[in-house]
């Protein structure tokens, strides 16, 4: 087989807010004639040279940033061994490509349970009754905590089945993201197949809280219920408070993620 790039016929690009998209047009000659010859040409190697026509996922040689999403083969007339192949190039923005990753930040709606204030201290009401008495109560109090949510896609070559299972519910070991240890929460790792299993695009989501994700779980009166006024934080968690971080930690950098930052 023998590959010619055409750079003037069908052979186009255009930039739009959604990045570039590129066209590149070749003709390949040396077919051998059948029902899979446009099949060849889209494959195709050059018998002389080596060079071959891009497989979906490749960089473009020299713009930086564009993908083959598309390839194109169609006959030329009068001809039985020899077929035109239009290979499109756009940015993963168009949709998800081998070799690139697609990164979108957002944020959450949580809320969540506090007992301290922001620079630390316990919540502690107050009360003087008529008598002089100091009374006090400790509290936990529900606030909207809204966290960073930081999505990654792309496409890979194999099931994202085993990762899901290990890391989804899991937080981070060690520093990740610019976060330290326990910082991030792995909420999803979900997977679609595409091409007869060939591939699948895979979407990882996690969820970012400064604060971590341990917990702070009081001892509560079964009587009166309410938080008794001398329960502190003790090594052993036997002063009224336990420290609970309810999720397994996991490496998150086995998963191969780009930093986002």
């Amino acid at each position: 087989m023998h590959i010619t790039e055409d750079l003037v016929l069908g052979a186009k690009f255009s930039y739009t807010r959604q990045g570039g998209t590129l066209l590149r047009v070749f003709d390949v000659s040396g077919l051998a004639p059948g029902r899979d010859t446009l099949a060849q040409a889209a494959v195709a190697t050059d018998s002389t040279t080596g060079a071959r026509i891009p497989r979906y996922g490749d960089a473009h040689p020299a713009v930086y940033g564009l993908y083959v999403i598309a390839l194109d083969a169609e006959p030329i007339q009068n001809s039985r061994t020899t077929a035109r192949v239009t290979v499109k190039y756009g940015s993963p923005e168009l949709g998800p490509v081998p070799n690139a990753v697609q990164i979108a930040i957002t944020g959450s709606n949580a809320r969540k349970l506090t007992s301290v204030n922001p620079d630390g201290t316990p919540m502690v009401v107050k009360y003087t009754d008529p008598d002089g008495n100091v009374l006090q109560d400790r509290l936990q109090v529900a606030v909207l905590s809204p966290n960073t949510i930081l999505q990654f896609t792309r496409l890979e070559p194999a099931s994202p089945l085993r990762l899901s299972t290990k890391f989804r519910r899991t937080v981070n070991s060690s520093s990740w993201q610019g976060g330290d240890a326990k910082t991030w929460l792995c909420r999803a790792i979900d997977g679609r197949s595409q091409a007869n299993l060939s591939r699948y695009e895979v979407r990882y989501v996690f969820e970012y809280d400064p604060d971590g994700w341990s917990r702070l779980e009081y001892f509560v009166d079964r009587y009166s219920g309410k938080i008794p006024d001398d329960v502190k934080v003790s090594p052993n968690d036997d002063k009224g408070v336990a420290t609970i971080l309810p999720y397994l930690t996991r490496d998150f950098a086995q998963l191969g993620l780009p930093n986002a930052f």
